[in-house]
């Protein structure tokens, strides 16, 4: 005999089940499964019988997928940004969306500022000389700095991790400039245009949505604008950056250095690292992780999924969402 309970499907590649998935048939009549998602042949495979997916930032859930899973009513983001999820088609095939907007933004801010600070201080040179016994290089790295307090910050985007990082960074940097089109003012830092932050900002950190208008917001044009030997670094998304035009700078010494939590492609970073560039600071997209906020995602999602099945409305809806 057939089970009756809707199937709740876990994609693998944010696996395995933990003690909240498993909580959730025990607070409504459910299924579930840990199964791969990663592409369109797998979901349409692997999701077939399911009423809910749980998904991170790679399963394409775009029309191609909606339509090949009628029986599909949510799909829960197991994070902030829902730029591999066409919004549009969702609505189309009256699939509701949730993400967990207040998800790891104090880690993604505390890495950011890491970041920049290990940047700017050119920490991974004098490590890397340092490792090697070459105190000359170690020290001639260091005594090229200036303060941080001479130092002028842009944080583009201002969502609640980029205000969050302003928070931080502002009694740390001697000045902080944000640029963000939908806001009117931010807390703790300067608002101003894209390109007066570019021209001012020795240091810039990413922290935009990834939407049609911001795929490679930070292009060519854009890192000609940066005073020369600015360092950027990247803890949002990668479709944010032209990846060849900032290879390009940094070969070029235009940008003196990057900090990638996010990458189009990491072998071609690997490759300058392997090169001699020693200021690369890749992170392997480790940002949003820490123990609570690990604990915070799957709990959230785990409440998401169980007010669905229970025909409440669930928290977070994406389109009833100021995403950040």
């Amino acid at each position: 005999m057939t089970d009756p309970r809707p199937v709740v499907v876990l994609s693998e590649r944010i696996g395995p089940l933990t003690g909240w998935e498993r909580a959730i048939p025990a607070r409504v009549p459910a299924q579930l499964a840990c199964r791969p998602l990663g592409d369109h042949r797998q979901l349409l495979a692997n999701a077939a019988d399911a009423r809910v997916v749980i998904v991170g930032s790679v399963e394409p859930l775009d029309e191609r997928a909606f339509a090949g899973l009628p029986g599909l009513g949510l799909v829960a983001r197991r994070g902030v940004g829902v730029d591999n999820v066409d919004l549009d088609a969702a609505r189309r095939h009256g699939v509701l969306v949730t993400h967990v907007p207040d998800a790891s933004v104090e880690e993604v801010s505390d890495h950011a500022l890491a970041l920049l600070l290990g940047l700017h201080r050119r920490i991974y040179a004098a490590d890397r000389a340092g490792r090697l016994g070459r105190l000359g290089p170690a020290r001639a790295a260091i005594d090229a700095t200036v303060p941080l307090s001479e130092a002028t910050l842009g944080v583009i985007g201002c969502g609640r991790i980029g205000r969050r990082l302003v928070a931080k960074a502002g009694g740390v940097f001697g000045r902080v400039l944000a640029a963000d089109p939908y806001l009117p003012q931010v807390d703790g830092a300067e608002l101003v245009p894209l390109p007066e932050l570019l021209a001012q900002s020795s240091a810039v950190s990413l922290h935009a949505p990834l939407t049609a208008r911001t795929r490679g917001l930070l292009d060519a044009e854009a890192l000609r604008a940066l005073p020369a030997g600015a360092v950027v670094v990247n803890t949002a998304r990668a479709g944010l950056v032209d990846e060849p035009a900032l290879l390009d700078a940094v070969r070029r010494g235009a940008v003196g250095g990057v900090g990638l939590d996010v990458a189009g492609d990491e072998r071609r970073w690997r490759s300058l690292v392997d090169d001699g560039f020693d200021n690369i600071l890749l992170t392997g997209h480790t940002g949003a992780r820490g123990a609570r906020s690990q604990e915070h995602l799957r709990r959230t999602c785990a409440q998401q999924v169980t007010d669905y099945l229970s025909g409440k409305v669930p928290a977070h809806v994406v389109s009833q969402d100021e995403q950040s």
